[in-house]
C-alpha cells in the first residue's frame, strides 16, 4: 500500500470585522447615492461595501471617502509590464505615493502599507521631497488611522 504525504493545512484567518471607519465610509456614500440617483427608490439602491484588510481595499476606501468630501484624487500605477516575455519599467520616478490627494489647495500624498510592507529608501526620499517642498505626506496602514488624520486637516 502506498504512503500518501501529511497534508499540511494552513491556518485560518480570522474573521474580517469591519471598524466603524469603514462603516462610516459605506454610510456616506449610500447617501451620496441617494443624492446622486432620486429617481431611484432608497430600497432598491446597492449598498456599497468597503473593507480594509489589503492594501488594494485600503486604497480604495481613502481613495472614495476623499472623493465624497470633495477632493481630487488619484491612484497612482508606477509598476512596470511585462512585454513580449521582458520585463519593462515604469518611466515614473520610483518611490512615487500610491494616492495623490489635493484637499483645498494643499498636496497630500498618501502611501499605502498594510501588514509587513514597508517603505522603501526611493519611497523615503520622495516623503522628504514632497515634506520639503510644503506638502504633506501620510503612510496610512488602516482606514481609522487615515480617516482620523486626514480629519484634523483644514
Amino acid at each position: 500500500m502506498i504512503e500518501l504525504p501529511e497534508i499540511k493545512r494552513k491556518k485560518p484567518r480570522k474573521p474580517y470585522k469591519r471598524p466603524e471607519a469603514v462603516k462610516l465610509l459605506e454610510q456616506l456614500a449610500y447617501e451620496a447615492d441617494r443624492l446622486k440617483y432620486p429617481n431611484i427608490r432608497p430600497e432598491h439602491l446597492a449598498r456599497r461595501s468597503f473593507r480594509d484588510d489589503n492594501a488594494n481595499s485600503l486604497t480604495a476606501c481613502i481613495i472614495a471617502y476623499c472623493k465624497l468630501k470633495g477632493c481630487f484624487v488619484s491612484r497612482l500605477n508606477n509598476t512596470g509590464i511585462y512585454r513580449n516575455g521582458k520585463f519593462t519599467r515604469s518611466t515614473s520616478r520610483r518611490g512615487l505615493p500610491d494616492i495623490l490627494i489635493t484637499k483645498g489647495g494643499q498636496s497630500i500624498f498618501v502611501e499605502v502599507k498594510v501588514g509587513k510592507d514597508r517603505m522603501s529608501q526611493h519611497q523615503e526620499a520622495v516623503r522628504n521631497d514632497q515634506r520639503k517642498a510644503g506638502g504633506l505626506y501620510m503612510v496610512a496602514t488602516s482606514f481609522e488611522q487615515f480617516k482620523a488624520w486626514f480629519d484634523t486637516l483644514s
